[in-house]
């Protein structure tokens, strides 16, 4: 069972729990298999260019057996990669973003937890960022801006417009929160749009779109 779930009081309901996307676990292992490529291509050079600085490096696992003029740089860049890989991996296991029908939670930690939350009444705007990968691979981070308070930032998660659709959502069903059906229905006809625009196919389409521009403009150029 989820931490959120648990936290949230008996007057509370989760609608929406959500985790980070796949891309921190996917990020740390790629910075983990760079620092190992780098430390073998260290390695193998200080064995064959500057053997005589080497050192004497025997291991015995009994299963698993090395010995040999090598240096143990190839070992020290693992254990750089492993720390790099850790803060990623962190991330993706031990974070939770959780919508009930009074706020917004984001947890972080397994044994040091940490709780950051935002009343839904003081949600002012919601940011998505992207990036190329994220409009690729279906995921964006949300800032959202809040009132009184510092704003939320929201690693990132998949579908992030399904995440603010339902805060919205709450929002309007909320007897406390002064939410007018015109009000809601123009931010969810805004936040869709925004939804389309982010599309692979509309982003290549924009592409295709401002190259011919500047094709044009060149050739334009160049006549004149």
């Amino acid at each position: 069972m989820s931490y959120v779930a648990k936290a949230i009081s008996d007057e509370e309901r989760l609608l929406t729990l959500a985790r980070p996307h796949w891309i921190y676990l996917m990020t740390g292992f790629v910075w983990w298999m760079i620092f190992i490529l780098i430390g073998l291509f260290l390695d193998k050079y200080f064995d064959e260019y500057l053997s005589r600085y080497s050192l004497d490096f025997f291991l015995n696992l009994k299963i698993i057996y090395f010995s040999g003029q090598v240096t143990p740089i190839s070992v020290m860049f693992t254990l750089i990669g492993i720390t790099a890989f850790w803060p990623f991996f962190m991330t993706y296991i031990s974070s939770e973003i959780g919508l009930t029908n009074e706020r917004i939670i984001y947890k972080t930690g397994l044994i040091f937890v940490q709780i950051d939350q935002v009343d839904l009444d003081d949600i002012r705007a919601e940011h998505i960022y992207h990036g190329w990968l994220g409009w690729f691979l279906g995921y964006g981070k949300i800032r959202i801006d809040c009132r009184f308070i510092e704003d939320l930032k929201l690693p990132a998660i998949s579908k992030p417009y399904r995440l603010v659709k339902a805060s919205h959502n709450a929002r309007y069903r909320h007897p406390e929160i002064e939410y007018g059906h015109d009000e809601f229905s123009g931010r969810l006809k805004q936040i869709e749009h925004h939804q389309t625009q982010a599309t692979p196919a509309k982003k290549i389409e924009k592409l295709k779109n401002q190259f011919k521009i500047s094709f044009w403009k060149s050739a334009r150029d160049k006549s004149a």
